[in-house]
């Protein structure tokens, strides 16, 4: 009998337990947050505007939740994305792509950011030329695990 209610108590202190926690977040919410990967592949171009990352308030985080939920859920149904979600490599490609940049002599005189949502990359900062700009963009578009590509980069003048 007091090992049945012993097993009783400790779900229901888990429970308080977790419900403080969740209050103690709640109450500890911060202003603004980055959710997805962001880094600098390269710092060729001194001129060229420093890019932060996307910061989102509590409410836009709430509204950015739901939208992943609603992508995750289309994904699943159409069996397109892997188990863990359609954010879970996110990390992983934006690091290789960010290697993959630096590594390139091409681009060394370049400034650029690189974030990753759901495999769309983002390439933010600026190029030399038009020419560089488009060889960086199809090289970006080629590495592996990158599904599709978003071309904010700026021609230094």
């Amino acid at each position: 009998m007091q090992a049945r209610r012993r097993a009783v108590r400790l779900p229901a202190r888990a429970f308080a337990g977790m419900l403080a926690l969740v209050a103690v977040l709640a109450s500890a919410e911060p202003s603004t947050a980055e959710i997805d990967p962001f880094g600098q592949a390269t710092s060729g171009l001194a001129a060229c505007p420093v890019v932060k990352p996307r910061l989102l308030t509590p409410q836009e985080m709430r509204v950015e939740a739901h939208v992943r939920a609603e992508r995750g859920t289309r994904c699943g149904m159409d069996g397109t994305c892997e188990a863990g979600g359609a954010y879970r490599r996110d990390p992983e490609i934006n690091a290789q792509v960010i290697a993959a940049i630096g590594a390139d002599k091409r681009f060394r005189d370049t400034s650029v950011w690189v974030t990753t949502s759901r495999r769309w990359v983002t390439l933010q900062g600026c190029v030399r030329s038009s020419a560089q700009q488009k060889a960086l963009v199809a090289f970006v578009a080629r590495q592996p695990r990158v599904e599709r590509m978003f071309d904010e980069l700026s021609i230094a003048r």
